[in-house]
């Protein structure tokens, strides 16, 4: 039954992806930019979505973002885009620069608003639409790398179970932690996944180059799941526990989402261990989650008791302080980043990265 409502809803989730995705080059980027905003400050109320969407079809610009653009003209923005606007027109058709004064003069006002809106949007239509350029010309590149690994991580999984393979997707689309890792400069060499599940972190990172794996789980099915993933690759899957794991000499050590399983104690001997396993400029990249991102936190905090309620784990997630783990890090002479950011699905999370060596 899941499987064939799997299968049903294929077509719709390529037909989403298609629209979401097409015209994104950093030229049809800012066309799409500069066309809702213009639309959005030109007053054809009613119609600016059904032009905004003709204009996108037309000339095959990103939908969704033509008209996202259109919202430049919200509740907040549109009393200083209609004076601006009234003002504006008024200068170019009479030489006098003025605005609406009281409510009789609205009617007569509204050659000058007309006038005035065409200038006006090619003007924030094009200042918006050079920082749309600008910013995706920079990041489409970086983008680009990241889809490629993210598609090689994926192909691992390919003859997984259906719901694994999903799980994987999805895990690579709404997890930001991915981004993360992307831009971190992680050295080749060995890796150490500890808590590694499916192992999808360790495939992300060695998508571009192979790299001896060493990873564990407490999970036997998802263990298997990575074996037969990893076949083909120096990779070395083994059902353990984290704090009994052998450390070898790492290049790079990944433990997400799972010393709020362990005891205080427990976390920082695990944390000191990796510190000594670490070869030099080798990076220790760890997350918790972050106690301080309000609702946010609440939200991953219910979420977390969630999963060890269901997993009969019989205690509660345990978050030491940041100064708890700094110390323990810079104890086994590693130099510490902390990374705040959240999941796509509204989860607060902190990344700490600490590196052997590496200069304050």
């Amino acid at each position: 039954m899941l499987s064939l409502l799997h299968r049903s809803l294929a077509p719709a989730r390529r037909i989403f992806t298609m629209v979401l995705t097409e015209g994104l080059r950093p030229s049809q980027a800012a066309a799409a930019v500069f066309t809702g905003v213009f639309i959005g400050i030109v007053p054809i109320y009613g119609f600016q979505s059904m032009a905004a969407l003709g204009i996108a079809v037309l000339f095959g610009l990103n939908k969704p973002l033509t008209l996202a653009a259109t919202f430049i003209n919200n509740p907040f923005l549109q009393p200083g885009l209609v004076v601006a606007s009234i003002g504006l027109g008024r200068w170019m058709l009479t030489g006098h620069f003025g605005v609406v004064v009281s409510r009789a003069e609205i009617w007569q006002c509204l050659p000058y608003w007309f006038a005035g809106s065409v200038p006006l949007g090619v003007a924030l239509g094009g200042i918006l639409a050079a920082a749309t350029f600008a910013v995706a010309g920079r990041s489409s590149g970086r983008l680009r790398a990241r889809r490629a690994r993210t598609r090689a991580a994926r192909f691992l999984y390919a003859k997984a179970p259906w719901f694994d393979r999903g799980f994987v997707r999805w895990k690579l689309r709404l997890d930001r932690i991915f981004e993360y890792l992307d831009a971190e400069d992680t050295a080749a060499g060995t890796l150490v996944d500890l808590g590694c599940g499916h192992g999808i972190a360790s495939a992300f990172l060695t998508s571009t180059a192979p790299r001896r794996i060493h990873a564990c789980d407490l999970d036997s099915h998802r263990i298997a799941v990575a074996r037969e993933a990893f076949r083909a690759l120096d990779a070395h899957f083994e059902v353990d526990d984290a704090r009994r794991f052998p450390l070898p000499r790492a290049a790079v050590i990944l433990i997400l989402d799972v010393l709020q399983y362990l005891a205080a104690e427990e976390q920082l001997d695990l944390l000191a261990r990796c510190g000594s396993a670490l070869e030099p400029d080798g990076k220790l990249i760890f997350r918790v989650q972050d106690c301080h991102r309000g609702l946010s936190s609440r939200l991953s905090a219910a979420l977390d008791r969630a999963v060890f309620f269901l997993g009969g784990a019989g205690q509660r997630p345990l978050i030491l302080s940041a100064d708890a783990y700094r110390r323990v890090l810079e104890q086994s002479q590693l130099t510490v980043r902390e990374i705040r950011f959240r999941n796509r699905l509204g989860l607060a999370h902190l990344l700490y990265v600490a590196r052997k060596g590496g200069r304050p």
